[in-house]
């Protein structure tokens, strides 16, 4: 597979720089995706705004109104696409390749890219359009088994008692946006970069950000269970199913062995392609 084909999504949904973030939020829920790009009258690209910006800015909105009267977030005050939009947009042309698409996702550790055709929006994709091609099988690649993928040295699984700031700090030193949570050694779910900034946003909003540290518990997605034997293709489509970034692995005993993530995923699938 050389060229990006038919997995580019042409003509996206697009905002505008005066787009509310309340709107966009709605539209994301609405259409379940995760990011969308800001253009101009002549739809160039002038930046892009993920569910994690979105999350952020809410997040000091909701401290500004607080510290500037009370708890009472609904005067909390309007943000618009300009406000939180990452502007430093990464973007591959129409006529690149597969392998120099997947190359910029996992370099710049991000998951979505506007697809350009001289200077202007023609069409977006992302991870999960590459997680799709990989989850159908048809690849060699993708019918390895998933303990290939099982690193000796696997980063430790999060204790479910851990606070949502020492969980994100343990993703910054391991490198990775995803990380088990198990108890005894058999996994409760998984837990990404996003789900902190979710639920740090919630606890703001719902005025508890006063109490004690707020463990991950909560935040944790549970994750289907799969075994080293089975092919990787299944641990994409489990991924896809669920909408998770990761699955964990597990032995006959229900013992933690691992975690396979999307990148690790797209990472073979980038080696198969080079």
């Amino acid at each position: 597979m050389s060229s990006l084909g038919t997995l580019v999504t042409y003509n996206p949904w697009t905002v505008g720089p005066t787009a509310l973030l309340h709107d966009i939020a709605a539209r994301f829920d609405e259409l379940g995706v995760h990011h969308v790009p800001v253009v101009d009258a002549e739809r160039r690209v002038i930046g892009m705004v993920s569910e994690t910006d979105i999350l952020r800015a809410r997040q000091a909105s909701r401290l500004v109104a607080a510290g500037g009267g009370g708890p009472d977030t609904d005067d909390a005050p309007a943000v618009f696409a300009r406000d939180a939009m990452t502007r430093q947009v990464v973007s591959v042309a129409l006529k690149s390749s597969f392998a120099d698409a997947l190359r910029l996702l996992l370099a710049k550790r991000i998951h979505a890219l506007p697809v350009v055709d001289d200077g202007r929006l023609v069409g977006m994709i992302s991870s999960l359009d590459f997680l799709r091609e990989f989850s159908y099988g048809e690849l060699p690649c993708s019918r390895e088994p998933v303990s290939s993928l099982l690193a000796a040295t696997a980063p430790e699984p999060l204790d479910p008692d851990t606070s949502l700031d020492d969980a994100f700090l343990a993703m910054q030193e391991t490198g990775t946006g995803c990380l088990a949570v198990a108890k005894g050694g058999c996994p409760l779910g998984v837990l990404a970069q996003r789900d902190i900034v979710r639920e740090k946003c919630r606890l703001i909003e719902e005025g508890l950000v006063e109490q004690r540290p707020a463990t991950i518990l909560s935040a944790v997605r549970s994750s289907p269970t799969i075994r080293p034997g089975q092919r990787l293709c299944e641990s994409a489509a489990a991924m896809i199913e669920h909408r998770l970034p990761a699955v964990t692995i597990v032995n006959q005993s229900n013992r933690l062995l691992g975690l396979v993530t999307e990148d690790d995923l797209l990472r073979v699938l980038y080696d198969a392609e080079a």
